[in-house]
């Protein structure tokens, strides 16, 4: 493949950095050309992490016109001495083996849940630290966001080891410390759950494996797998949700006698009051009680559980409830309640009229693509918009007739 793609960009007289892409036949050992891209790639630092060669500052040498085999990174690549300039022949030269691997992670601000769809909004924290043996990058920072007109890759990962599985080890510890929190998702959990697959251990993907594992379902991104993993999501829920109403009101109470105002007639609902959740089409009312700054006694159908709660500098809760100490963090979002308990998102939505047909993206309508007070049926495409470079469908979620209350070309919201 490397002498071909030389060959290539000799015959058409092209200088300068580039990228040739291949479709490989592993049966037949076999590969086609695809495309030349006449610039770096976003995953050139793969390359450089195999060739130990910077190719931002080759790509400017060659463009003053020194010679790749004068370059000392070059020549230390093909076993040379740095500090002579005698030619190298490319073409029939060759490099030492490459002892190493690398594996690239894009990060993106997509919901993997919902087939990789854009999403945009403000980011809070972005935390993320490089190791010796994985490398990343962020293009925003704490409180940054990205908009709808953006790409929606924000990060990137570098993990290398002495062969594959040592790299595929490391780029799944390396994902499962990253941090991002905010109004958009990220598919670093589902990029964990692909890692593991056997297919990716065994290295017998191919060009149509994501999209099989994205049309089956094969991975789950946010699920709740027992009537245990339930009670957890429920009361963890039912916590943040209580523990953000008092803090919300204790401040609006501070902030009352800031200006002089020392009624405590708001004070009364902080240590007793109700909080309500659907999850999985099953409702419950709890009553909730303050039993002191840190402790919460929820009740629900005669029986009562003790949650102690402190809140973290970062904003996430350490609650203890059950005999077990769980890390949580919430983001109450246009469509629902999103949970983030011990790693796992869980996302809740919230219960709308199943009349009202509401997007989880922010963008413009391009198109409607049934009639106005047509008929449809549950799960019919209605609608394409516009969202961060993509056209994507909305569906109905119930059956009934629809009503065009936007025209093409107007921006919508989530939710």
């Amino acid at each position: 493949m490397e002498k071909a793609a030389m060959r290539l960009t000799q015959s058409i007289g092209y200088s300068g950095a580039g990228t040739v892409e291949y479709l490989y036949n592993a049966e037949n050992d076999e590969f086609s050309f695809l495309e030349l891209n006449p610039r770096l790639q976003v995953e050139h630092p793969v390359t450089e992490g195999l060739t130990g060669v910077n190719l931002p500052a080759t790509q400017l040498q060659v463009a003053m016109g020194i010679p790749l085999s004068n370059m000392p990174q070059i020549r230390k690549f093909y076993g040379k001495d740095v500090n002579e300039n005698s030619p190298i022949d490319f073409q029939e030269e060759e490099y030492p083996p490459i002892n190493k691997h690398v594996l690239a992670a894009r990060i993106t601000a997509e919901n993997p849940d919902e087939g990789f769809k854009p999403t945009s909004g403000r980011i809070d924290r972005v935390k993320f630290q490089s190791s010796s043996s994985v490398w990343g990058y962020f293009s925003i920072t704490n409180n940054g966001g990205i908009h709808e007109f953006a790409d929606s890759q924000f990060g990137h990962l570098f993990a290398s080891g002495v062969n594959r599985e040592e790299a595929r080890k490391a780029l799944v510890l390396a994902l499962k410390e990253i941090d991002v929190r905010g109004e958009i998702r990220n598919p670093v959990e589902y990029l964990v759950k692909l890692l593991e697959t056997p297919a990716f251990k065994q290295n017998t993907i191919d060009t149509s494996w994501l999209d099989g594992l994205i049309k089956n379902r094969s991975i789950q991104g946010s699920t709740v797998s027992s009537q245990s993993d339930s009670d957890v999501v429920v009361l963890s829920s039912v916590v943040f949700r209580s523990h953000q109403m008092i803090k919300a009101e204790l401040a609006k109470f501070q902030d009352s006698l800031a200006k002089g105002q020392t009624s405590i007639a708001d004070l009364k609902g902080i240590n007793s009051f109700q909080q309500e959740l659907t999850v999985g089409n099953v409702k419950y009312l709890f009553d909730v009680t303050r039993a002191s700054p840190d402790r919460l006694t929820l009740t629900i159908n005669g029986q009562s559980v003790n949650v102690k709660v402190r809140e973290q500098a970062d904003g996430s809760l350490l609650c203890n409830f059950g005999g077990t100490v769980r890390k949580i963090f919430g983001q109450e979002e246009p469509l629902g309640l999103r949970m983030v308990i011990d790693g796992s998102t869980i996302m809740i939505p919230n219960v709308f009229d199943p009349s009202e047909l509401r997007s989880d993206v922010t963008g413009k309508v391009v198109r409607f693509l049934q009639e106005e007070g047509e008929e449809v049926e549950a799960g019919t495409p209605f609608v394409e918009c516009e969202a961060m470079k993509m056209i994507m469908q909305l569906k109905t979620t119930e059956a009934g007739t629809i009503q065009h209350n936007l025209s093409p070309g107007s921006i919508i919201n989530a939710g």
